[in-house]
């Protein structure tokens, strides 16, 4: 049995847009959590996150029953969803060229596990203090680690946006970096769109987790706000708790 009780809720909101292509998954029962923010027009976005969130859970539980190591799981697990939205758009012209980003934590009784893909972050919140657990997957954040770009330039930059990793992508050679952590009695790990990230600095992941303990809340209160500092986007959010 885990040590932790562990809850979880999450809150999607369209916005400004005229469909929401953001998905979301709650899988309590085997610990799987999963944001997906759909690209590629409204049909095809909403369909390629909506398939992301239905394979990525099931396929991380088929490789632990296989006995596949947990962090193996996860990216055999997005693997798989990648090669589902691709066949997907090869199959129905309609589908063409759709995509959808995937941050994902999975939780087991000693560890979580963090993978993702594209540029819907994963946050960590203990003990008053934030910690990013992912970093994007667009071409301005890899010049930024490579030293090429700086943070305030990227931030203007023309490709800020274009991501070269994410479910549906055809060049994709190497499965996705997992991240992992020991969980700790008050921890949150949060997972959001960019439509939320984008407007939300640290700290206040710090203080909404603090003003609402309880997941359901917390998410409603991230979406809220991205929504009224201005984000243009679908906005969702799943917020895991541990007690």
């Amino acid at each position: 049995m885990h040590s932790l009780q562990v809850t979880a809720a999450g809150h999607s909101q369209t916005g400004k847009r005229p469909q929401n292509e953001d998905s979301f998954q709650i899988d309590q029962e085997h610990g799987v959590f999963l944001v997906a923010d759909g690209m590629g027009g409204l049909q095809a976005g909403e369909e390629a996150s909506r398939l992301a969130a239905a394979v990525v859970p099931r396929v991380i539980y088929e490789r632990i029953l296989a006995k596949d190591r947990p962090d193996e799981a996860v990216a055999i697990a997005l693997e798989v969803a990648n090669q589902k939205i691709i066949e997907q758009a090869h199959t129905d012209p309609k589908m063409q060229g759709m995509g959808t980003t995937a941050v994902v934590g999975f939780v087991t009784p000693t560890r979580v596990y963090v993978g993702n893909l594209g540029d819907s972050p994963a946050y960590l919140v203990r003990a008053g203090n934030c910690t990013r657990l992912t970093h994007d997957h667009t071409v301005t954040d890899e010049l930024v680690r490579k030293g090429l770009l700086t943070k305030e330039q990227a931030k203007t930059h023309p490709w800020r946006n274009r991501l070269f990793k994410y479910l549906g992508c055809l060049e994709m050679q190497e499965l996705a970096e997992i991240h992992d952590f020991p969980p700790r009695p008050g921890d949150r790990l949060i997972l959001v769109s960019d439509g939320v990230a984008n407007f939300m600095p640290d700290a206040d992941y710090v203080s909404i987790v603090a003003k609402h303990p309880l997941p359901q809340a917390a998410a409603e209160a991230f979406t809220q706000l991205a929504l009224e500092r201005g984000s243009n986007d679908n906005v969702t959010c799943v917020v895991v708790a541990f007690d």
